[in-house]
């Protein structure tokens, strides 16, 4: 089977996604390598979680000492932590990179943020780990975080699931080095373990490695065209609407709640602003669906849908909380009654994480 000249996979061209892909067999290249050596642009592609793992595994046997910088989405933070990646990374320096925290309303105070993330981990294997606030958007987050790499003297490697802009920071930290494309040429190359290394000058090397695949967001059963409702670059918006008992919200065609309880509660939905939201009863909201899935967009074609129940008893009444659905947003309320919310995501064998948090803002 015919290999790549630059990176040594594979050649296929059944998937983007993957790695070895090219647009044709007969190439030498495939696209990944093809990119970067005539644009300077590092692609996104999946890899098997396993043959990942063991890949790290491999590099941190070696006796040179390393730093990783594992990039989270603050988005969706739960949905791109990966907890067996955190176990092995967690004997070296491990810089916890947070990254598009422009998508986050600007009222929300960067303080509460790193506040919020420190929570996160404060029972992780990584508790001590730095904490380093990022977005590709702006170049007053870039630059610290280019200054961290050009005086750490440790191999570098940049890690974490797909879609989390790892390579887009690589791409904005040679930017901020004022690389060219004429440069990196000749600086790039790509080794068995699809891990490609860039200099930075002649001491300084980073290492970016493919995205783990992702099947807990729902961007996993959607349509690739419409992926850009879930990878968004413009901050969120908020929705918020008053809901009776028995009343239900929909996401376009990508999912709904049902909010079963008594009396008024106030939702506030954040999202990207490009999702239409449509409010109805519980007792409708099954018709609703099938008389108008083929025409919502975005929208997850399906005749069976998975539930997931969140029941809020006495016990936590004037707590807040936020139910997320991975890749999508989440939702934001106050328990002032007991009270049930069900989140149903079309496909019914899915695996979309939906889990309930402390409120992020």
């Amino acid at each position: 089977m015919k290999k790549c000249i630059g990176c040594g996979n594979v050649l296929q061209t059944e998937s983007q996604k993957k790695t070895g892909y090219a647009v044709k067999l007969e190439n030498d290249y495939c696209l990944r390598c093809f990119r970067i050596k005539n644009y300077n642009d590092l692609v996104d592609q999946d890899i098997n979680q396993d043959q990942f793992i063991e890949n790290i595994k491999e590099i941190s046997k070696s006796k040179s000492k390393k730093t990783f910088y594992y990039i989270v989405d603050i988005f969706d933070l739960e949905g791109t932590r990966m907890l067996e990646l955190e176990q092995v990374i967690s004997k070296h320096n491990v810089i916890i990179v947070v990254n598009k925290i422009d998508l986050m309303p600007k009222a929300v105070k960067l303080s509460k943020i790193r506040r919020y993330v420190a929570n996160e981990f404060k029972n992780s294997i990584l508790k001590d780990a730095k904490i380093v606030l990022t977005t590709t958007m702006k170049q007053n987050f870039v630059t610290p975080l280019l200054n961290i790499v050009l005086k750490d003297g440790n191999e570098q490697y940049f890690v974490g699931v797909s879609n989390v802009g790892k390579s887009s920071i690589i791409n904005a930290i040679l930017k901020a080095n004022n690389l060219i494309p004429k440069i990196l040429e000749s600086k790039y190359f790509n080794t068995t373990l699809d891990i490609i290394e860039i200099k930075l000058n002649s001491k300084v090397s980073m290492f970016d490695t493919p995205g783990v695949a992702r099947v807990n967001s729902i961007a996993n059963i959607m349509e690739t065209k419409d992926w850009e409702y879930c990878y968004f670059k413009k901050e969120i918006k908020q929705f918020t609407f008053q809901l009776n008992s028995e009343q239900t919200i929909f996401f376009a065609g990508l999912a709904w709640f049902d909010f079963l309880g008594e009396g008024k509660t106030n939702f506030h939905i954040y999202t990207n602003k490009e999702i239409d939201l449509h409010r109805t009863k519980t007792t409708n909201s099954i018709d609703y669906w099938n008389k108008n899935r083929d025409i919502l967009s975005p929208t997850i074609i399906d005749d069976k849908f998975k539930k997931h129940y969140f029941e809020f008893t006495d016990a936590v009444i004037g707590k807040e909380y936020d139910i997320v659905i991975s890749g999508l947003g989440w939702i934001h309320f106050i328990v002032e009654h007991p009270m049930t919310i069900v989140v149903n995501i079309p496909k019914e064998d899915n695996q979309v994480l939906v889990y309930s948090r402390d409120p992020l803002i």
